[in-house]
């Protein structure tokens, strides 16, 4: 069942741990000793096209999806790859088959993030990544984009890039469930090649990593091609890890939102939300617009009236970037 991110996993450094928090962190600890059990359980293969893993060390949105399809574009652009295929595992879907996924293929089964990544280019969705990488081999793939799954070693990664919301940073610093860290920090760095900072580093990210990782940096910007009216009232919504950046995105964007909803991540949007939605739209004179993603969770026969606001990710500096896939492949 999808839930909204705690309000504490990301309070400020300065303020005091609430008491939901302090309860928490003995199960942190558990958390902990589980995550090692797997890490060191699973048996890692490999396959015979370059991995690039698109990954992160806290639960929730940090921008992996417009990452992940940014980097495939450059890497077509720059001919380091002619057919890299998206490798996800399917959260928030019920399919347990490793397979292609087709962009008519409906979320409830194979999840939002595939269905908007098989729009850009074919995508497999597999809960074992091993398989889902040798069934893009075998279908002409030169190189694996995995989203997520950073933390699942069952299949060798030539490169690690690890996402960071330059806004909320490492929240709390806490492990789940008292934070929204997946691992420590210190040791997802000793197996990551580099770091995108997305945004400004308002939390100081950057004091923490490693004086020989390569940082990268980037911004999420509002696509050339809007075609939506700036001056038309809208009622927006979005159920993602952290809602509120769409909303503060929407305002830089100088959009007429009247209002905003917030729903839990990945959530299953159902014929009474969005007829909720619709009725208030109507009583104000206005229309409904969303994420990319969570159109995605829409049922077609329900997305009639509701608008999408297409972003991107736009690199800082694409040389850099391509210099350092080139030297990370190179030594792969």
């Amino acid at each position: 069942m999808p839930i909204k991110t705690p309000k504490f996993w990301y309070r400020p450094q300065s303020s005091s741990a609430p008491l939901i928090e302090q309860l928490l962190t003995p199960f942190s600890a558990l958390y902990r000793i589980g995550q090692n059990m797997n890490l060191n359980t699973q048996q890692t293969k490999s396959v015979e096209i370059p991995v690039i893993c698109i990954g992160n060390i806290t639960a929730g949105g940090n921008g992996k999806t417009p990452t992940i399809i940014a980097l495939h574009k450059l890497l077509i652009k720059h001919g380091l790859f002619k057919s890299p295929y998206f490798l996800s595992r399917g959260y928030g879907g019920s399919e347990s088959q490793t397979r292609c996924i087709e962009v008519h293929d409906d979320a409830k089964f194979v999840g939002d993030e595939p269905l908007l990544l098989a729009s850009h280019s074919k995508t497999i969705i597999s809960v074992n990544r091993y398989y889902g990488a040798k069934l893009m081999h075998d279908l002409g793939a030169d190189c694996v984009l995995m989203d997520d799954g950073f933390q699942n070693t069952s299949l060798q990664k030539d490169i690690s890039l690890l996402i960071i919301d330059g806004k909320t940073g490492f929240g709390n610093r806490k492990l789940i469930p008292s934070g929204p860290l997946r691992e420590p920090i210190d040791a997802a760095f000793q197996r990551a090649q580099a770091v995108l900072i997305i945004g400004e580093d308002k939390t100081n990210v950057t004091s923490l990593i490693p004086a020989h990782m390569t940082v990268l940096k980037a911004s999420i910007q509002v696509q050339d091609n809007l075609v939506l009216k700036k001056e038309q009232p809208y009622i927006a919504f979005a159920g993602l890890g952290h809602p509120q950046k769409f909303h503060d995105t929407l305002k830089q964007g100088d959009m007429n939102i009247i209002a905003f909803h917030e729903f839990a991540d990945h959530h299953p949007y159902s014929q009474k939300d969005i007829n909720a939605l619709l009725h208030e739209a109507k009583q104000t004179n206005a229309k409904l617009l969303t994420t990319e993603k969570d159109y995605q969770r829409i049922t077609r026969d329900l997305r009639d009236n509701i608008d999408v606001f297409p972003i991107e990710l736009v690199w800082e500096n694409e040389d850099n970037v391509i210099a350092f896939l080139k030297k990370e492949l190179k030594e792969a």
